[in-house]
């Protein structure tokens, strides 16, 4: 059960990520992209990828 959850979290993060992304591409300034994000219960921060 374990790994269900654990393979769930990570299409989860995935796919938050990808959303994250769309409002970005489509925001005409920062505040915009962060109000956006803030009304779909998302944070960009929480998916910057390392390395």
């Amino acid at each position: 059960m374990g790994v269900i959850r654990a393979e769930e979290a990570v299409r989860l993060a995935a796919t938050h990520e990808r959303a994250a992304l769309t409002v970005a591409g489509h925001s005409s300034d920062s505040q915009e992209c962060a109000e956006l994000l803030a009304m779909l219960g998302l944070d960009a921060g929480t998916w910057q990828k390392s390395g």
